[in-house]
């Protein structure tokens, strides 16, 4: 009796230690889709210098979400805005991602696209890595905004 005893004690330790070895992150297809309002902010000449956009969607990994954030614009010698900044995507059990934007926004079609970076974050999101692509309709006269990103997400 007392071999059995010691092969089953010796398992459930071996068992109970495996649950203990840290996942891996993987690396997952993302979609997004969304929309929201950004406050549109231009300096004393009228020019458009930066947003604080708010909005919510569905996406997967994180179901139901909101976000918010500041993207600034800069123009280059050419004339053309870049825009970048940052944002929080908060999943519906409060996970938290954080992006980092890069793009380019054309003011003549309203249209901003880009990469989206993801730079870590909360819960399952802890150390979140990956790049998604963006594109960002906006109404330049109510702030109005649609989002559409694809790519990937490793966590």
């Amino acid at each position: 009796m007392k071999p059995v005893t010691k092969i089953r004690t010796l398992v459930l330790t071996l068992f109970l230690l495996l649950g203990t070895i840290p996942a891996t992150a993987v690396e997952r297809p993302f979609a997004l889709k969304g929309a929201g309002v950004a406050t549109l902010i231009t300096d004393e000449a009228g020019h458009l210098i930066g947003a604080v956009p708010t909005g919510s969607g569905t996406a997967t990994h994180l179901g139901q979400w909101t976000v918010s954030g500041t993207v600034h614009y800069t123009p280059d010698s050419n004339g053309v805005l870049h825009s970048n900044g940052e944002g929080t995507l908060t999943a519906a059990n409060g996970d938290k991602l954080n992006i980092v934007i890069e793009g380019i926004l054309d003011p003549v079609a309203a249209v901003d696209q880009g990469v989206f970076r993801f730079a870590g974050g909360t819960g399952r999101f802890e150390g979140a890595t990956g790049t998604l692509n963006f594109v960002v309709s906006i109404n330049p006269v109510t702030g109005g905004f649609d989002l559409t990103a694809v790519g990937k997400l490793d966590y």
